[in-house]
């Protein structure tokens, strides 16, 4: 399912490697605000919707496909995974572009392996609202990052029996 030069397609990761991590970068109910066009350009990991309710089944007229990891890894033009992990780099092609959070400044094997495998990495750390001047102004992912702030703290707590 390689796209051509002018349509990429983007295969979304449903799992993660790091201890504890069960993010998805989009809701499957948010799907269907993707135009169609796009969305059929889009390969999901087999059990994207589970932890969410939603089935293969109910996913698939949403999306291009559904694909196994290896398979997805192998038909998609771009990787979108929120938290890689070295062995995540591994598996990809060289010359394959990864989106997710790869925090290249705090991961040394990441940052290794995607200069060996000459990789293309979209930070969303690095993703940030520019300004008419050339500077930068907010995160895109600000509200993210607040809400993350919160959620630990009452995670913490409830952790604590406060």
């Amino acid at each position: 399912m390689t796209g051509s030069p002018n349509h990429l397609t983007l295969g979304v990761v449903s799992s993660s490697r790091k201890p504890d991590e069960r993010r998805l970068p989009l809701h499957p109910l948010h799907l269907e605000r993707i135009a169609p066009e796009l969305r059929q350009r889009m390969i999901l990991e087999h059990g994207y919707g589970e932890r969410f309710g939603f089935s293969d089944a109910q996913l698939a007229p949403l999306v291009g496909s559904l694909a196994s990891r290896d398979e997805l890894v192998a038909k998609a033009d771009v990787v979108l995974l929120p938290k890689p992990q070295p062995q995540d780099l591994a598996e990809l092609r060289d010359g394959q572009v990864l989106w997710g959070w790869p925090h290249c400044v705090q991961d040394r094997a990441i940052t290794q392996l995607a200069i060996d495998k000459k990789l293309t990495l979209i930070a969303f750390e690095a993703m940030n609202h520019w300004a008419s001047d050339g500077g930068f102004g907010l995160h895109v992912f600000h509200k993210n990052n607040e809400l993350a702030g919160y959620c630990s703290v009452i995670h913490a707590l409830a952790l604590t029996g406060s």
